[in-house]
Formats: structure tokens, sequence, C-alpha cells
């Protein structure tokens, strides 16, 4: 499913009402019918329901709502910041009709009045704008979404909370907080980018006409689905072994940070690659050895006083060994780590770069990985990429994304809440599973460990990370229901891996098909 930009939407529209003659207040009429019909399923019965209306077509979807559930016999009272007069378009259409009805309607273009909350509400509705806003609200409208945010009713939004930018998720100030929101016919950004998904509530989608080729064909952001993920899990070949599913390399393990790549190890075994080798250092790998059975241990580097170096001769040959690598968990930044970092960029090997290997790039804005490459970044690390507070990452995450793409050359995943997925192709990705189970140390090292083992079976670096980073979020979200929020360990999100890959199966519509 492809999430949509305001441009995008606009340009939906106006081909449905231009070029397939399908007139806009009918569009309108579907959209506030939808709008009422939702607001009739969880108002309070017996009590007025609110509705703000803005001055444009979000407005107007409001008014058609306020008609329909006053002809349903629901106490409606209606705020319109604006003149009647000041209305636009197909909104102004929807003024006449309402008369002769019970429905209070107030023009409030300088702030709505008090006693318009006077009543105990059974639903407030924001209809005050659409997609395409993206400044901070200011005055009258400011005020009425903080106002309504507060009321102790169901909060329910027309399309997007207004103050929410659905190009990026930003919430650059006050926000209408939602319960629900209506949306029509397609997702947008903001629904799903972090901040802004934090005000929808639950998101409903409603069809209002438009015509599904025109649906099925707008370019936007790839909402990443069960679908995405399994097609990167198909059955196995009953005549398979173990080489046919790539060599993974941990590049890593400083000793006291061992536990870093044995994570990513395990997680790359449990997500389907053949082999996994752990590079560490000397004393690392005495700890290490026997340790866990299914992993392979190297002495890949040594410390040598304050610095590190390769224990191997011929890096560029031992590398050639294995199908990809993972560089990062538990390496450490001291001097000869960016050396490491750069000789085993320059061979070409597809890397997964996470934790030090990101704090190294960060210090060093010649190292630059390449396509083939995928980083890892928290939004702290993001913000060392970047030279950015964390705050101002978390602020914009999709533009945060694409400007790592830009820094780094490669394929990105921006980590945390509405993972973010960017190339430097332009693609670009939305995961929605995951959620706070996953701040715990150490699911940032198994994430690491899923995505090696795509690359070393050969994915797409840019489709490996988008099934890679919903295969690891589901599996938080499954440890989440065992052990709650509070009680989730990395070792549990391995420990789920395989049964997010069924989960993924079983809800994809191609492996239920016969």
């Amino acid at each position: 499913m492809r999430l949509l930009d305001a441009r995008t939407t606009r340009e939906l529209d106006r081909e449905a009402i231009q070029d397939r003659g399908i007139p806009g207040p009918v569009l309108m009429e579907r959209a506030g019918t939808a709008v009422a019909q939702a607001v009739r399923e969880v108002a309070r019965p017996g009590r007025p329901v609110l509705i703000l209306c803005g001055p444009g077509n979000n407005g107007g979807d409001g008014l058609v709502a306020a008609r329909m559930l006053a002809t349903w016999g629901i106490p409606v009272r209606v705020a319109l910041l604006a003149r009647k007069d000041d209305l636009r378009g197909d909104a102004r259409l929807q003024v006449p009709p309402l008369e002769g009805l019970p429905v209070d309607l107030e023009e409030c273009p300088d702030g709505i009045p008090e006693s318009f909350w006077d009543h105990e509400a059974g639903a407030v509705v924001d209809a005050l704008f659409g997609t395409g806003l993206t400044r901070p609200l200011e005055g009258p409208f400011r005020d009425a979404v903080e106002r309504a945010s507060a009321l102790p009713c169901p909060r329910i939004a027309v399309d997007i909370p207004s103050g929410v930018d659905s190009d990026h998720g930003r919430v650059p100030g006050p926000a209408f907080q939602a319960d629900l929101t209506i949306t029509f016919e397609t997702l947008k950004v903001g629904h799903f980018a972090w901040p802004g998904r934090a005000r929808c509530g639950t998101v409903r989608i409603v069809p209002i006409g438009l015509p599904e080729d025109l649906v099925a064909r707008a370019p936007g952001v790839l909402l990443v689905c069960a679908a995405d993920a399994s097609r990167a899990f198909p059955p196995r070949d009953p005549g398979a072994f173990k080489n046919q599913y790539g060599h993974l390399l941990v590049v890593g393990g400083l000793r006291g940070k061992v536990g870093a790549v044995l994570l990513a190890g395990q997680a790359a075994l449990r997500a389907g690659a053949g082999l996994a080798t752990l590079a560490v250092e000397t004393r690392a790998a005495d700890v290490l050895e026997g340790r866990v059975p299914d992993l392979m241990v190297e002495v890949a580097w040594k410390e040598a006083g304050d610095w590190i170096e390769p224990a191997m001769p011929d890096l560029q040959g031992f590398v050639q060994r294995y199908s990809a690598a993972v560089v990062g968990p538990g390496l450490g930044t001291r001097p000869g780590t960016a050396s490491l970092l750069r000789d085993l960029l320059a061979t070409r090997l597809p890397l997964v770069l996470d934790a030090d290997a990101l704090n190294v790039l960060a210090t060093d804005p010649d190292l630059r990985p390449a396509m083939h490459c995928v980083a890892t970044p928290h939004p702290g690390e993001a913000g060392r990429l970047l030279g950015l507070p964390t705050a101002a990452v978390q602020e914009d995450r999709m533009s945060a994304a694409d400007a790592l793409t830009r820094r780094l050359e490669c394929v990105v995943v921006l980590k945390g809440a509405s993972t973010v997925v960017a190339s430097r192709d332009g693609r670009r990705a939305i995961v929605p599973t995951g959620g706070p189970g996953l701040a715990v140390a150490g699911t940032g090292d198994v994430l690491s460990g899923v995505l090696g083992a795509l690359l070393a079976r050969g994915m797409d670096p840019f489709d490996a990370a988008c099934a890679g980073a919903w295969i690891h979020g589901r599996a938080g979200d499954l440890a989440t229901e065992m052990r709650t929020e509070w009680g989730v360990l990395a070792s549990d999100v391995l420990d789920r891996i395989p049964a997010a890959i069924a989960a993924a199966r079983a809800e994809s519509p191609r492996e239920k098909a016969p």
C-alpha cells in the first residue's frame, strides 16, 4: 500500500473531477456522509455533536456530516471558523441545505465563543484543515484544536488531524488529538510517520468513488505490509543446503561487548542465513569459542595498546569467503577502527552498518558507503551523522531519512517509532510494526542480524531493509504481548523471529491463495 502526499492527493481529486467527470459535490457528499456514519457509531447518545469547520473542502465535509447527523435526529452544533461568504469551492454549496434543519451553526472567524463549549459533547469532529496545511496553527484555529483535544468525549478527525503535516508527519505546533481519523480512499504519510501517527488514533479508510486505476497508480511512500515481508521468506526447496542461503560475517565484539555480536549472529540464523561467523578480537574469541555452537568464530582484529588492527594479512581475501557482513555491534571507536571500516567498505561486500560503525562514519565525512550497504541509525546516531540534535531528527523523521541517504549514499533504516526506510534512488517506506517494547539494549543488534541474513541471500538492499524491519518489529510486538512493554529483552525478540516470519506468511494474501 502507498502513502500519499498532499500534492498527489490533490492530483487524484483533479483527475477524478476534470478528466473522469465525477462532480466535486458528489465526492464531498460521500466523504461527509462517511464521517457522519463514523460519528454515529462512537458518539455518546443524547448529547450534541460538536463540529469544527474550516473554510475549505475539509470544512465542507464537516458541513455535510452535520446535515446527515441532523437528519438522523442527532443534535449538532457547528463552529465555522470563517464567514459563510468566505467559504471556498464546493464547501460553499453545503450551507443552504442546512437551512430548516436543527443545526446550530455559528460563524466564528475571530474565535469560538465560550458558550459553544458549554454542552457535554457526545463527540467532537475536527474538519478545520485537510492535507494541505504545513504551517503551525495560529490564533482561533490553535485555540480550537487545543480546546477540542481536551474534551472528554470521542474525537474524530476528517482526513488528518489539523496541525499534522500530512507529507512528513511533522507536528510543528498544537494539533488535534484524534481517537479516530476518517480518511478517503488513500492513506497519507502523516497517518504513519512519527510524531503525526500519535495524533491520528485509529485510522479508517473509506471509499468515496475515486476510480480504482487512478488510486492504484498513484506514487507514494510504501507502507510495508505482511506481503512485502513474506516475499523475503518463500518456501525452501526440499533439496536446499546451507550454502544457498548465504554466509554472514558479523564484525565487532570488543571484549566486554560480545553480547552484541552474539545477538546479531543468532538473529541472522533465525532469519534464514545458512551460516554465520563472528569476527572479533583475540580475547573476545576466547570468551566466545563454544559459547554458541550454532556460530563460528574468527579472530579478525586485535588490540595493540589503545589501537586496533587487523589480525589477518589479507582482509580482501578473508571477506571473499562471505556473502555479506554486519559491521559495528560492540566494535568500539578506538584508533584504527576507521581504517578497518574503510578497508571493509573497499571490498564492495554488502554491509549492514550499525552502532559503532555509524559513530565512526559520523567523525569522517569522507567515509561513504554505497547503494549495496544498509545503515541502521537510531535517532541519536542519525543526529550525529547529520550534525543535528536528536530532537530535530524526531521532529521530521522523513526529511532526516532523506538527508541521511544523501550523507551516506546508501539505504538507510532510521529506527524508532514508525521506522523509516529510504534509498538514494528516491524509494521510501514506513514500517508500521514495532513499539515501545523494542526500547531496550540489544534490539538494534537483532535487527542488524536479520538485515544481514537477507543481504547474504542476495536481496536488493532496499527490499531487504523493508522486509527485515517489518519482521524485527513484528517479533518485538510478539515479545511485548508476552512480556509487556516493560519486560522485553533483546533475546525475547530474537526468539520470536520465526514466529514473525510465520505471521507474515499467514497475513499475506499471496500465502493464503490456493
